[in-house]
């Protein structure tokens, strides 16, 4: 397993023989230092034809060179969403690829630590090849993978029977884990120091991963930003079946018996799959959800054998699994601001609101907050009542924040703040770190005009201080007043930072501000602004009052972690 630099007219090049084959790389200079991209590599059999709706298989051993010199490999097929940068990339049912990104000289011998990348997107839209890591790569000297995983109905199509009981994506997210464990040392990896790390359905599935058991000896650290498993993030039935009969509608495949209706799903071409639901799961007229939709990571009884938020034990495989490896996980303080502009405009016409002035608590108190009551506890107009009291106050402005920070709340930061808890208690094993960002950036997911009254760093936006983003619809009068200098010296820390942790299973050197560790009773964590600062028991009280309601919601499972 050595780098051998090719002589044959390919400038710049390098190939790498794996145990799964030979593998071509291109040289790439990024600032001050020079990596190289392997774009493009078969980590499973393609999910095609009878493969379609079935667990991942290995890739077999191949004879020819893979890699190509293109900086973007096909994603897999999915909804198209409107943010620039994720909306050009060519989709391709064939697209188990990943993505091996190397610093400086490619050498068995340098044993670097490797961090896998887990894209977000809702499990219904991204890519790996969305996110340019050359600043984690070089600024840690770290190898940084990103995977492709099946999305959406291809990835997640539960129907509650054995041929088909969903979670492919995930299955695909292990068989690449697996993959790396076997061929990573070629590339000059250590796959006995490897971190998974991901973003909203990306931090939920290294979450998910990191309480799967079975994935011992995968990795041995696990960072969720913005997302971790929860309550929210596993489908309800009601909800499937809804989907579910959509689905079959418009396929006109037959519902009744689930190999007739796999053997007719098969046969479809795939654009008649992806456009069969389409945007249903992000438009639901006169309706909001709490619920992250259907085709999302589900309890199928083999990989996932319970809600992972609320399991019937804590002391089990699952949660010793899960505190033998170091956590990181984090949110922003903005997490629930980017759902102003999803709101259903049937919605806010029906209720006279107008976001971009002000949204009123009537939105909150007659709205969000029975429908989160109802998903997770049933009709109780007193829970709803808190949730309106606690939320409430007099500046219309400041209300208007209110009303999207309990989003935030519910939906982000009350469930990390809880797996976080999990992880820490009594656990002197391995390291406990949290993170709050309240930076906005200057380069956001969505470049458009927020309204005037929100506050604080929105989903997503601590992306650009890890990854090369696209600038696309940020004109330059929108950074004409942004010190560029203080943001590139918080992504250098932030880079530092996770890094670190990723070869120390500690943030921490010299080199950047001290990063507390969580601590199971002082909660303590780093805030990323400018400048760097710490904190403790983030967001408490609400965190209390919603898993209150919670455990109020669901008495058998009521736990005292917090």
């Amino acid at each position: 397993m050595v780098a051998i630099v090719t002589g044959f007219n390919i400038q710049n090049a390098v190939e790498v023989r794996t145990p799964s084959g030979w593998v071509r790389g291109y040289e790439e200079n990024y600032k001050n230092g020079q990596l190289y991209r392997f774009i493009k590599i078969p980590y499973a059999e393609s999910p095609i034809g009878e493969l379609r709706f079935r667990k991942t298989r290995p890739v077999r051993e191949w004879v020819d060179v893979k890699g190509i010199k293109d900086v973007n490999a096909p994603q897999c097929p999915q909804v198209q969403y409107p943010i620039p940068g994720f909306d050009t990339l060519e989709n391709d049912e064939d697209c188990l690829y990943l993505n091996v990104y190397v610093p400086g000289k490619i050498s068995k011998d340098n044993q670097l630590s490797v961090m896998v990348w887990i894209h977000g997107g809702g499990f219904m839209f991204g890519g790996a090849s969305q996110y340019k890591p050359q600043k984690i790569v070089l600024g840690g000297d770290v190898i940084v993978v990103t995977i492709n995983y099946r999305l959406g109905l291809l990835g997640f199509l539960n129907l509650h029977d054995p041929l088909a009981l969903g979670n492919y994506g995930l299955w695909d997210q292990i068989e690449a884990l697996r993959w790396i464990q076997n061929n990573i040392a070629a590339f000059g990896g250590n796959p006995q120091s490897v971190t998974i790390f991901g973003q909203s359905a990306g931090g939920i599935s290294a979450s998910i991963q990191a309480l799967i058991p079975s994935n011992e000896g995968l990795f041995q650290r696990a960072i969720s930003q913005s997302g971790v498993a929860s309550f929210f993030s596993f489908p309800k039935r009601k909800a499937e079946e809804r989907t579910n009969a959509i689905l079959f509608n418009n396929t006109k495949c037959n519902r009744e018996n689930t190999e007739e209706t796999l053997k007719c799903l098969r046969k479809l071409p795939v654009d008649n799959i992806t456009e069969s639901i389409g945007m249903t799961e992000f438009s639901k007229p006169l309706n909001v959800s709490f619920e992250m939709g259907s085709f999302v990571p589900s309890v199928d009884g083999e990989l996932v054998k319970e809600n992972l938020a609320y399991p019937k034990s804590w002391d089990n495989e699952i949660y010793n699994f899960f505190r033998s490896i170091d956590f990181m996980s984090g949110t922003l303080d903005g997490e629930g601001g980017s759902a102003y502009s999803m709101f259903p405009p049937e919605l806010l016409e029906k209720m006279q609101v107008n976001v971009t002035e002000s949204v009123p608590k009537t939105v909150l108190c007659e709205v969000l907050a029975p429908v989160f009551v109802e998903t997770v506890a049933g009709n109780k107009p007193s829970l709803t009542q808190e949730i309106c009291d606690y939320y409430t106050t007099e500046d219309i402005d400041e209300q208007s924040n209110r009303v999207f920070e309990f989003l935030g709340d519910a939906w982000a930061i009350a469930p990390s703040n809880f797996l976080l808890s999990i992880h820490a208690k009594n656990n002197n094993k391995v390291k406990t770190f949290q993170y709050l960002v309240t930076k906005p950036t200057p380069f956001p997911l969505v470049p458009m005009d927020p309204p005037a009254w929100l506050k604080g760093a929105g989903h997503g936006d601590e992306l650009h201080l890890l990854f090369e983003m696209s600038h696309d619809g940020i004109s330059e009068e929108k950074l004409k007043n942004v010190d560029l200098a203080a943001v590139d010296k918080l992504s250098n820390d932030v880079i530092y930072y996770w890094t670190n942790f990723a070869k120390f299973g500690n943030p921490n050197s010299d080199e950047v501000p001290v990063w507390p560790s969580y601590g199971s009773t002082e909660e303590q964590f780093v805030i990323l602004d400018i400048p760097i600062t710490t904190g403790k028991h983030l967001k408490s009280g609400a965190t209390k009052l919603i898993h209150k309601i919670m455990d109020e919601g669901n008495p058998a499972l009521a736990h005292d972690e917090l």
